[in-house]
């Protein structure tokens, strides 16, 4: 395996610092030691000294150790870091990850305000969301949860609401599937409150290629199937599509 010192763990805290863990030569974990850590970015060969990541550039970003990849078996990150980190306001997303060699990296990516899902619902001629903000302020209050055609129908809306970083929101499906005249129709799914639309996905986890490996309950209105999906970018869409008899 590539790499020079192991690391136990190497995770990027709320204020955008890398916290790297290293195993105790008596068999216990020691405290992070950062003074030799250089990070160079992949593409452009910029190096940046130390463990507070503010600054950085977009892209993936090597860890060395003294000159040497930091080895880890640790992904980077949990489910509930990943959460915590995504409710505090940011533009720049940093992740520390496990590469496909065994190293430790960083990538960083711009960000802005949207809802990570974190339940969806298709039964009773409704789709139902649950969510909760991610990298923006808390909102209180009354929203909606609306669906805006990708081409022709106007937007559909149903009730919903902001309790801080929280949402909940419902759509019924029967005005969406009302008029369909094409084979088949996309819909993207925004939480709205006071104008502002923030869109809807699950990004916040390890789980790739959602579109395929996540598969919601269909509905029906008439020969129109209505299904919730993720798309290409994990966000969260639902597709209509006009059934032949028999199918």
């Amino acid at each position: 395996m590539a790499g020079g010192r192991r690391a136990v763990t190497g995770r990027v805290d709320g204020d955008d610092v890398l916290r790297v863990e290293w195993p105790d030569p008596d068999g216990g974990r020691s405290g992070a030691e950062d003074g030799d850590i250089v990070l160079r970015h992949a593409e452009t060969g910029e190096e940046h000294a130390g463990t507070a990541l503010a600054g950085l550039a977009p892209g993936i970003w090597v860890v060395s150790y003294r000159g040497e990849p930091i080895a880890t078996d640790d992904p980077g990150f949990s489910l509930d870091g990943l959460m915590a980190y995504a409710a505090m306001p940011r533009e720049r997303e940093i992740r520390a990850f496990r590469t496909s060699v065994g190293t430790l990296a960083l990538t960083v990516r711009e960000v802005r305000p949207y809802v990570e899902v974190t339940g969806v619902v298709s039964d009773d001629g409704v789709v139902g969301v649950t969510g909760m903000i991610a990298y923006g302020e808390p909102i209180e209050g009354p929203a909606r949860l609306v669906a805006v055609p990708r081409k022709g129908a106007e937007p559909v809306g149903g009730p919903g609401a902001f309790h801080g970083r929280s949402f909940e929101g419902g759509v019924r499906i029967e005005p969406m599937a009302d008029g369909q005249r094409r084979r088949r129709t996309f819909w993207d799914l925004y939480a709205e409150a006071d104008g502002a639309r923030l869109p809807l996905a699950a990004r916040l986890d390890d789980v790739t290629d959602k579109k395929t490996k996540v598969r919601f309950p269909a509905q029906h209105v008439g020969q129109v199937r209505v299904r919730p999906y993720y798309t290409d970018t994990d966000s969260l869409a639902v597709a209509l599509t006009i059934e032949e008899e028999g199918t």
